[in-house]
């Protein structure tokens, strides 16, 4: 007898209707649990379903008593391997499986195709002490041919051991860092309403975030002038600007200003045109898909994800968790099919076009195509989308129409770039004029910006003026921008060829299955909130990033590369055991890292605590004050005055000085002598006062 195991009922739903399994039978005390009896290539067979993670590792105390209380001189716990258990949740699930299994005489692994689909899978096999054979099948997507094919194409499980051993080593590193680094985090700083909790792919995620909020909080804003002109072309005005950039100093823009409207007139000296082919963009991995769904309909990640989930469900579209933005040889027929059943539906007959474009190398490519596919539609195309939801239907749009760009020519763009000499000063502009639309027909239509027509040599009058504007601080993340910056570990990647490599190595900062859920949990941690669509770290997130001393932990660079050494496990090029070993040891260095660190303990408006004494601080008329002053066994006079230099003080800055031992840079300060400075405050442990640090001069 044969069992398939499948990761959740949907899934296998598909499947039972595939292949003809009959109906579901289910337990009488608890009806999701369900599973298929049937006849599978002639032998008996039983198709049962999971509900995710059935099994979890274990806490640290099952390891020993010692690690039961948080106790630094205990800590850290680095077990040879976890310890794993059935979750209480899901133990009638697995109790029903584990009968399955034990009768099999082989199996059939039908969980997701990645990663975590072959931890979840492994763990049930392991507990369960299975030693039957096994086989793989892999579905990009749900259809019936795809779901047929792929049952009569099954993997041997020993191909399937390399990932396996990958997700292994991802949960082992997850649960040393994070069990160990949070004890010590917390008991270092923290108390049991605040956690502080760390993480492999947590803390850089949160640290980007942080460094991208203090950057926005100690921006100081500078003046620059703009020179500016407008020329007379035959009644036609001409736009332009100081081809040198902006000034810093107004008096020298002033200067060239005067210069310029002595002159008056202004000479074309060149005039520069190119006709630039714009191809198709790449076809939606899953970042990019909910990137571009946050920025188009305003949703989530979370939103996104479900909805991604449920076309995935109804069979439109392939496997959601994918990181490439390409598609193998083999699917050239697969795509075609979709297109001309695309092309037959009312929705989208108006895109049908007899000149297809070939097929190449920007959306077919074997060599980076990686474990998945691009998220394309499937073969299975509706006649009408009337039976989902509109968001589903939103999506889906979304999806044809990336594919639909790949058959329709390159766009061709006339770029014209003008100089314009006035006297010895040069001003600069640049138009394009669209001439062959291409594949912006189908939904990206730029903007064009039509200059007037004149020639090298031509003069014309202009007028000339100076325009004033401010330095402006960087943009906070927004859930889209957060998920780009991740999935190239903060690098900002204009270069097509080098985005596609660190992309099929996997060098960013989680997968595409787990950074929707980090974001998520450093919300409900508190680190970090949302206004409107910007993303911002609160204080307590700010606090966890200035007192960690292990710049290893917060680096987008060091996560990035032992995601890449967990892809290279899972395709044979790195050990299993040497990833281990190396984890252990970087935990008990950073674990000491922190356990050693000098800083503040971590405190609620509610619970200050004086950093010299210890005793209470409390708000009077002038200020926040230490209780012990009002001691005269023992006085302790430290206080935060509610104004230091004409400059009120916030509760927030107060609380932030005690807790961090310095604030932000504060604006709007007032000398003895009436100027106004910015500077941070600082405790002196030495001297028990506040001082100021002076922002470094321009």
């Amino acid at each position: 007898m044969v069992v398939i195991y499948a990761e959740k009922s949907s899934l296998a739903k598909s499947i039972a209707e595939t292949l003809k399994a009959g109906k579901r039978l289910c337990n009488s005390s608890e009806p999701t649990i369900g599973w298929w009896k049937f006849q599978f290539n002639g032998e008996q067979a039983i198709l049962c379903h999971g509900a995710g993670h059935l099994c979890t590792s274990v806490d640290a105390q099952e390891y020993g008593e010692q690690y039961k209380q948080w106790d630094l001189r205990k800590y850290p716990c680095i077990p040879d391997e976890l310890k794993i258990k059935v979750k209480d949740s899901t133990k009638a699930c697995y109790n029903t499986i584990a009968e399955f299994f034990k009768q099999a005489d082989w199996l059939i692994n039908a969980t997701d195709p990645d990663r975590e689909g072959e931890l979840i899978f492994k763990y049930i096999y392991d507990t369960l002490n299975c030693k039957q054979m096994w086989k793989r099948v892999i579905l990009e997507d749900t259809t019936t041919s795809t779901i047929y094919k792929a049952f009569h194409h099954l993997i041997d499980g020993t191909q399937m051991l390399p990932l396996q051993m990958s997700g292994m080593a991802r949960d082992y590193a997850d649960w040393i860092i994070g069990i160990n680094l949070t004890v010590a985090m917390t008991k270092k700083f923290g108390d049991r309403e605040n956690i502080f909790t760390l993480g492999r792919v947590q803390t850089p995620t949160l640290n980007l975030i942080v460094q991208r909020e203090l950057a926005i909080k100690n921006h100081i804003k500078q003046p620059f002038w703009k020179l500016l002109s407008s020329f007379d072309v035959n009644g036609i005005p001409l736009n332009t600007e100081y081809k040198n950039g902006s000034f810093e100093q107004k008096n020298i823009a002033e200067k060239i200003l005067s210069e310029c409207n002595q002159v008056q007139k202004g000479t074309v000296i060149s005039k520069i045109q190119k006709t630039r082919k714009v191809s198709a963009p790449k076809l939606y991995n899953a970042t990019q898909l909910r990137s571009a769904c946050n920025r188009k309909f305003g949703w989530s990640l979370k939103e996104t994800d479900k909805v991604m989930q449920a076309l995935y469900e109804h069979r439109l579209m392939t496997y959601p968790r994918s990181s490439s933005e390409y598609l193998p040889d083999s699917m050239k027929n697969d795509v075609t099919d979709t297109l001309n059943k695309l092309f037959q539906t009312d929705m989208y007959k108006q895109y049908k076009t007899d000149n297809w474009k070939s097929f190449g190398k920007r959306h077919f490519d074997d060599s980076k195509v990686g474990s998945h596919t691009a998220i394309i539609p499937t073969t299975n195309v509706p006649s009408t989308l009337d039976n989902i939801s509109p968001d589903e239907q939103k999506l889906y749009d979304l999806l044809v129409k990336s594919v639909i760009r790949m058959i329709y020519p390159d766009a061709e763009i006339e770029e014209t770039t003008l100089d314009i000499t006035v006297g010895n000063n040069i001003f600069h502009t640049k138009g394009n004029v669209i001439k062959e639309y291409g594949w912006y027909t189908i939904d990206a239509m730029p903007k064009e910006t039509t200059l007037p027509e004149c020639n090298e040599g031509d003069v014309f009058y202009g007028k000339f003026t100076l325009k004033e504007g401010q330095t402006e601080p960087p943009k906070r993340y927004t859930q889209a921008t957060l998920i780009e910056e991740m999935e190239l570990a903060g690098k900002r990647i204009v270069d097509e060829e080098t985005r596609a490599l660190m992309l099929k190595n996997h060098m960013g900062i989680g997968t595409e299955a787990t950074r929707t859920s980090v974001i998520q949990q450093l919300f409900t941690k508190g680190y970090i909130a949302e206004k409107g669509k910007s993303i911002y770290a609160t204080e307590k997130g700010i606090y966890l990033i200035n007192t960690l001393t292990v710049p290893d932990l917060k680096s987008a660079e060091m996560t990035g590369e032992l995601e890449k050494k967990l892809n290279d496990i899972a395709n044979g090029r790195y050990s299993y055991e040497e990833y281990i070993r190396e984890i252990q040891q970087k935990t008990k260095e950073w674990y000491a890292a922190i356990v050693n660190t000098n800083a503040n303990v971590y405190q609620t408006e509610d619970s200050l605590l004086c950093p010299f004494c210890g005793r209470i601080m409390k708000m009077q008329k002038f200020g926040l004050s230490c209780t012990g002053y009002f001691d005269k066994t023992n006085p302790c006079n430290f206080s935060i005055a509610k104004e230091i230099c004409k400059k009120k003080i916030t509760s927030s800055q107060m609380k932030m000085l005690i807790n961090s031992g310095r604030t932000r840079i504060i604006k709007g300060f007032v000398s003895k002598n009436g100027k106004e400075f910015n500077a941070s405050l600082l405790l002196d442990k030495s001297t028990k006062k506040i001082t100021f640090e002076f922002e470094p001069k321009s």
